[in-house]
Order: C-alpha cells, then structure tokens, then sequence
C-alpha cells in the first residue's frame, strides 16, 4: 500500500508540473491529422512484439509450458502491468504459469530476473545507438545511460557470483540469515534454489533467450513508436522512435502510479528536447503512445485471459 501511494504521489507531481508547464491546447494539433488507418497496424505491432518476447520465456523456462501458454499470459501480464501497481502483472503471469506447469515460484522468479536484465541491457544498447548514430552522444545526454548501465553491471555481478562463485555466495547468505535468525528460511525455502538457478546458467542456456531480445524491443516496440507518430500525422524517424522508446522504458522503470502515468510523459518530452523538437509536440505524442499502448493492451489481454481460461477449463473436462 505504501509503494502504492508513493507511486501516485510521484505520478502526481509528474502530472502537476506537466500541466503547469504545457498548454494543453497543443492537442488542438491533432484535429483533422489523425490517420486511422494506421491503427490496425499499431495493433497488430503491438501483437507481433509479444512474439519474440513470448518465445523468449518460453526458452527460459525451458519449454516447461507451451508457446501458447507463454504468449497468452505474457499479454495478460503486461496488460495488467498498465492498471496494477509494482509491476503486479509481472507477478500475475507467474502465478499463472505455476498453475500452467507446477515450477515451484522461486523458480520462475529467477527467470523473470534474468528476463529484465536482458530487457534492461538491450533497451541501453539500443538507446546509446540511437543517440550515437544521430549525434547526440554529448556528456549531457549520457547520464541516464550511466546510470542504466551501473544497475546492468550490478546485476551481472551477481550472476557471475551465482555462476562462478555459488560455494563463497552460498557461504555468506548462509551467515547472513544466521545472524538475523533465519538459517532453516534458506536452507529449506532458498539454498537449493538457488544451486538450481547456478545450474540454469551453465552452458548454452541462455543463448536464445539473449537472442530474442533485441529483436523485441527493435522490431516489437520501437515499430509500435513509429506507427503512433504516423498515426498523429507527426513525422517521426526510426531511431528517433528508438531513442522515445528507450526514454519512455527507463521512465517506467520509476516507482509510479500504473502504467507509469506522468513520469512516461515527462520521460518522452525530455526525448523531443534533446532533439531540439518542440516539447509541446512531444507532449501530445507521449500521451497519444500512452494511451494507445494503455488501450490495445489491455484489451488484448482481456482476450488472451478468456482464452487461457477456456484453455484450462478444456483440459480439466478432458482429464
């Protein structure tokens, strides 16, 4: 609850500066600019990067559930990460493929781990991409990139522990619980996890899901930018599209209210600034690309949840 109400005391403050700093008249631009016909694609855009993604956790979970399953619950989860808080749709799918295929949830919460990080790690690479290739790579426009990148490094820093050091990791959280009285915790809920986690990341396991993650975000998402620009009638180019995309995932990535509401905004604009674009523009283009994301999603997900649950209700029939 608390995490909660800090999300939208953040969203708020995002929002209030927003609106206090932009003429919401700039919507006015948007009359009679509107090229419906580009909606379908934007849909189907938007349908076609859950294929890359789902085939991704598919292959960390090694094929324990089917393509179906995967690509069903990861619509559902990120439809549901645009109206509940902390990232609650990330932990809906879990819960949803523990039922699909009976992994215990410390095992599938290992593998949403290694998930973000390669989304994390792809979203960087290609945002400094974007920014090298239009020449924007000034020290003032990396910050955020540093950043990003140190909480890579973080994270692959404990990989490597649990990869090549389990004994000297497995040690230490073992005097670590000891001291704070919860040795039988992590010898009976956490210790063997964890050696199967170490397992998981030997050898070529991880060569397909890494494989996929560019391609989700590149050819998934950053389309999906592209075509809300064409949709507005405002002209936006692919690695421009890349670069909002990034900014608009780092901003999310901030405790705010669901669906990052007024800090993806604040995320975007800042995008159209460093391109020396009008912010106002970027304004009306932030929340045109909010809330088509906002509705497709969670429609989309709507569906895949009746088909999930017809699914199962089909096999229980037939047991």
């Amino acid at each position: 609850m608390k995490k909660l109400l800090f999300g939208i005391i953040v969203s708020g403050v995002a929002i209030y500066f927003l609106q206090k700093n932009f003429d919401l008249t700039e919507f006015q631009r948007l009359e009679g600019k509107i090229n419906w016909w580009i909606f379908p694609l934007l849909i189907l855009s938007n349908l076609w990067a859950f294929v890359p993604f789902s085939f991704r956790w598919f292959h960390l979970l090694e094929k324990k559930i089917t393509f179906t399953q995967s690509f069903s619950t990861a619509i559902i989860g990120v439809g549901l990460n645009m109206v509940l808080p902390a990232r609650g749709g990330d932990l809906v799918r879990l819960l949803m493929n523990k039922r699909d295929s009976d992994l215990p949830l410390t095992h599938l919460l290992s593998r949403i781990f290694l998930e973000k990080v390669m989304d994390l790690g792809a979203v960087v690479v290609i945002g400094a991409t974007a920014l090298f290739y239009m020449g924007l790579g000034q020290s003032k426009n990396l910050s955020l990139l540093l950043i990003s990148s140190l909480v890579i490094v973080g994270m692959l820093v404990g990989l490597v522990l649990v990869k090549y050091f389990l004994p000297v990791l497995r040690t230490l959280l073992m005097k670590t619980f000891s001291i704070v009285g919860k040795k039988a915790l992590y010898e009976t809920k956490l210790d063997h996890h964890l050696i199967e986690f170490s397992e998981f990341l030997q050898g070529d396991k991880l060569v397909k899901p890494l494989a996929y993650s560019l391609p989700t975000w590149v050819l998934g998402y950053a389309v999906s930018y592209y075509l809300a620009g064409m949709l507005i009638g405002m002209p936006i180019r692919f690695p421009e599209a890349l670069l909002f995309m990034f900014l608009g995932g780092m901003g999310v990535a901030i405790p705010s209210a669901p669906s990052g509401i007024g800090v993806f905004h604040a995320a975007i604009i800042s995008g159209f600034i460093i391109l020396g674009r009008d912010p106002g523009e970027g304004l009306v283009y932030a929340t045109v690309v909010h809330l088509t994301q906002f509705l497709i999603t969670t429609v989309l997900a709507l569906f895949a949840y009746a088909y999930w649950r017809w699914a199962h209700q089909k096999k229980e029939i037939s047991i």
